[in-house]
């Protein structure tokens, strides 16, 4: 058995069939076969499909005395599996197309959208083989409809795996990019659509990719049928997994640019993935921007890229802001946020910045988004500030966070803090817009107790300089909130509310997180980390104006 033949025809049933993968790995890792680190990533992975595939890849890439290696391993730990194959390979020659009697086709069955289909494929006296691909060009296997000189028909791999295969015309430009970006290791993810097999013949490319079962509209389509909140929690997931996809292609250096409902699919077990990858483009190591020919789907653009002539210039940030247009698009069924009567209506709506967020009710959704639509890109989030945002955090999230920010000197001290700052403004809530006089810094500060004195003129300088801008950022997002009026609010559940807190955000921080520690079970019965409903993003706005850090999740990049 020629080894590389053997790993590379059986490629797509190692992976989906080989469920306990870390012996493998533990063998090629005494070997020395792979390396730590290599190891380590395998480890790292969550399915065994993920981590068959690094092995597979790296194995593959190496001399033959890895590839050896890694065949005596299966053997050892899937006798039943090789030697299956064994036989199976015995009994057929790959790439030629045989008659329709003795051509015994395998099929691992594993969509349930497309089954009926696939056992009509079979009985089609039209399918053949083009390599190990199986594939009938008539039009009824068509996935989706032709599109610009490639279609996309169901077939199957000789090994048995269901497969989408994007037929292309030769000479495409996009094309060879695709496979490349394909088959970059560094975008192993059950967020992204997996490469399976490439073929060709003298007019076509053939290539075949994992198979999905809807694309994302005709997901939303299947979700109407669900009760509310199975829906309400499902599309959250569809966004989630998204931003994961995306993240992962960031992290790689690649920038996506087509961004758009129909190259999003889900995949037999309802994980979201980004496909199309034809006009991807990579940085290159040093930059942040690639210049090409203007590029993506119209109204799936951002605003930096629209009116640009000669080349256009692309960002990570670009990609950024049509996910923002995306996931609005899934969380208001099927809307765009620059909503026009035609497509100039809308194009000239992304110009100028003018949207609507009305048909989504979540406020912290409407504020992830906001920030990922913004106009001028050095405003927009990355995708993994995007993924730490206050829409994804669950109640141990909020209740770290809740707990980390609590705990600042500046929050701990904010009672006296906010005696300071109202002394400084001549005791007045406006104050009179004169900066305090030396005789009033000192006059206030003789009035904290001398315990705490020198640890907050080191928080807020010896000349108080930093005070107004903590109190002020507080009062800036207090303003128009849910929680404007809280000691009002919670003076109906507690009666030791303090009255001497400031009423704004950082009064409430230190009201909740009091509570948090004191009064466990009324504050969780209550379900306090929920009860005002911005106060997290006002939270999210207000640490990230002040520099604070929200907890250890931020900083993983």
């Amino acid at each position: 058995m020629e080894d590389q033949g053997f790993l590379e025809k059986h490629y797509s049933v190692f992976v989906s069939r080989v469920k306990s993968v870390m012996p493998i790995a533990d063998k090629l890792f005494k070997e020395q076969i792979i390396c730590e680190e290599e190891y380590l990533q395998i480890k790292a992975k969550n399915t065994s499909h993920d981590q068959m595939r690094i092995i597979l890849c790296r194995v593959m890439q190496n001399a033959l005395m890895a590839k050896s290696c890694l065949v005596k391993v299966l053997k050892e730990e899937e006798p039943l599996l090789c030697q299956e194959l064994e036989e199976s390979s015995s009994q057929t020659s790959p790439g030629v197309l045989q008659s329709q009697e003795a051509d015994p086709i395998r099929w691992n069955r594993y969509s349930i959208k497309h089954r009926s289909k696939i056992e009509e494929l079979l009985k089609d006296g039209s399918r053949q083989w083009i390599g190990s691909i199986l594939i009938s060009k008539n039009d009824k296997y068509l996935i989706v409809p032709k599109l610009r000189g490639k279609q996309i028909y169901l077939g199957l791999k000789r090994d048995g795996t269901e497969v989408a295969i994007k037929r292309i015309i030769k000479n495409n430009e996009n094309f060879e990019n695709e496979v490349k970006v394909l088959q970059d290791l560094n975008l192993e993810s059950k967020n992204i659509v997996r490469y399976v097999d490439f073929e060709q013949d003298e007019d076509f490319y053939y290539l075949a990719l994992q198979l999905c079962e809807y694309d994302l509209e005709g997901y939303m389509d299947e979700l109407r049928k669900e009760e509310t909140e199975n829906k309400v929690t499902a599309l959250k997931k569809v966004v989630k997994e998204v931003l994961l996809g995306l993240q992962v292609l960031h992290r790689a250096k690649v920038i996506h640019r087509d961004i758009k409902p129909q190259n999003i699919l889900i995949d037999s077990e309802k994980n979201a993935r980004l496909a199309d990858f034809g006009i991807s483009r990579r940085l290159e190591d040093d930059k942040s921007t690639v210049y090409t020919a203007r590029a993506g789907t119209k109204c799936w653009e951002a605003v930096e890229t629209l009116d640009q002539t000669e080349k256009t210039g692309y960002k990570r940030s670009s990609d950024v802001q049509v996910a923002g247009m995306l996931l609005y698009y899934i969380l208001s069924d099927g809307k765009h946020p620059f909503e026009g009567n035609n497509l100039w209506e809308q194009e000239a709506k992304i110009r100028e910045g003018n949207y609507s967020l009305d048909k989504v009710d979540d406020v912290v959704a409407k504020d992830l988004i906001e920030r990922m639509i913004n106009k001028v890109p050095e405003k927009r989030p990355t995708i993994h500030e995007a993924l730490n945002h206050p829409y994804f955090w669950d109640d141990v999230r909020k209740k770290t966070v809740l707990s980390n920010l609590g705990e600042r000197k500046e929050v701990q001290y904010y009672e006296d803090l906010g005696k300071l700052y109202s002394i400084l403004n001549n005791g007045s809530e406006n104050g009179d817009g004169k900066d305090p006089t030396a005789e009033q810094i000192t006059e206030a500060c003789n009035k904290i107790p001398a315990e705490r004195r020198e640890d907050i003129l080191k928080l807020m300088g010896e000349d108080l300089t930093k005070l107004p801008n903590l109190c002020d950022t507080a009062k800036k997002y207090t303003n128009d909130k849910t929680f404007s009026r809280w000691k009002t609010d919670l003076s109906e559940i507690w009666n030791d509310i303090s009255t001497k807190l400031p009423e704004d955000l950082i009064g409430l921080l230190r009201a909740l997180c009091n509570k948090m520690k004191h009064a466990q079970d009324e504050f969780y019965g209550r379900n306090m980390l929920n009860h005002f409903p911005d106060f997290f993003i006002s939270l999210y706005g207000l640490a990230k104006d002040l520099s604070w850090k929200i907890d250890d999740a931020e900083e993983k990049p």
